[in-house]
């Protein structure tokens, strides 16, 4: 059953289920929903401590401008479903207050159709806010983006660590993100995607472009996969609405563990801070099992002086199945790596 909850002047409250049957709570934002910011609805989802009660929050098209919530129990935000396509922007032109991003999670979160421009916090924070912050550290956790935009944040999406944890994305766009103020260690870089060190992270048909100084997408999970995605390396295209970044690496996998690559355009372009486009294990092996397979991809770089498609330290074998090269003087590095059977 599912409980739709609207404004009294609109909508009329369902009475809830029973407490032993698994129910669908609907929370209508925006100036004719139940409640007027994101905020509010998630703060009252918060409140209900059966998890029998699923919760779904629909956003009214519309900008909520520093609507920062806070997310402390499994649910869903999304457009609402008879506007999908129109726009709901959550955007920040204040320092994010709880200095992590514009939702914060902690609980299993899944975002659909959603918009997030300008996260920041001061450079003496770390000058890292996200689009979305998760701070989950246990349990089987998932995060879930589809069809969601992120621009002008200082990160995209920025996770912790939790190796219960399933990250998917996919339908996403990560257009100009970043901070070019800071530089060095130990706040140097943002980037689009970081994952810590999760069970999983899947990211499919997205387009990274723009992004400055930092990684596209910096994996530290025990699999990776990353398909059929467009990833702009130091390269614009102003069509999508790309200005060119100053990237490091396309594809970042520090850590290895199992690592698939597949059917994606990877554009590298003069303005890349990095030579190499994918990178794995360059940080250390964290974990017992190594693998990394890499098919059916693109690698397209233009001006970029001995451009690279695969750095590869530790010389962990590589399947590479119908990959395409283009302005590429290096397939894998080191040399000897490539070598290997």
């Amino acid at each position: 059953m599912r409980v739709i909850l609207y404004s009294v002047s609109m909508w009329v409250c369902i009475a809830v289920a029973a407490r032993d049957v698994l129910a669908d709570t609907v929370l209508i934002v925006g100036p004719e929903g139940q409640y007027p910011t994101l905020s509010n609805a998630v703060a009252a989802a918060n409140s209900d401590t059966d998890l029998n009660q699923n919760y779904f929050i629909h956003i009214l098209p519309g900008i909520y401008t520093n609507d920062f919530p806070h997310v402390t129990r499994p649910m869903t935000i999304k457009v609402d479903p008879r506007y999908v396509g129109k726009e709901v922007l959550l955007k920040a032109t204040d320092e994010v207050p709880n200095r992590k991003g514009i939702i914060l999670t902690e609980a299993s979160l899944t975002v659909d159709g959603l918009t997030f421009m300008g996260a920041k916090i001061a450079n003496s924070l770390g000058g890292n806010a996200a689009g979305i912050r998760d701070q989950s550290t246990d349990g089987p956790v998932t995060l879930i983006v589809r069809n969601s935009t992120f621009l002008e944040n200082q990160n995209g999406i920025l996770t912790g660590v939790n190796p219960h944890e399933t990250i998917t994305i996919e339908n996403s766009k990560f257009k100009n993100n970043g901070n070019a103020s800071i530089t060095g260690p130990p706040f140097c870089c943002q980037h689009a995607v970081y994952v810590g060190q999760a069970g999983s992270l899947i990211v499919s048909t997205s387009l990274f472009c723009g992004q400055l100084i930092g990684h596209n997408i910096k994996s530290r999970a025990l699999m990776t996969a990353v398909y059929n995605n467009a990833l702009y390396n130091g390269a614009a295209n102003p069509s999508l609405g790309c200005m060119a970044g100053s990237t490091s690496f396309a594809i970042d996998v520090p850590n290895g563990g199992g690592a698939r690559i597949s059917g994606n355009q990877i554009i590298q372009g003069r303005e890349a801070s990095n030579n190499n486009l994918i990178a794995y294990g360059e940080e250390g092996l964290r974990y017992s099992s190594n693998s990394l397979y890499v098919s059916g991809n693109n690698f397209k770089s233009s001006d970029v002086p001995n451009a690279t498609a695969i750095y590869d330290p530790h010389c962990i074998p590589i399947d590479l199945i119908d990959n395409a090269f283009s302005g590429i003087t290096t397939i894998v590095a080191p040399l000897q790596c490539a070598a290997q059977p």
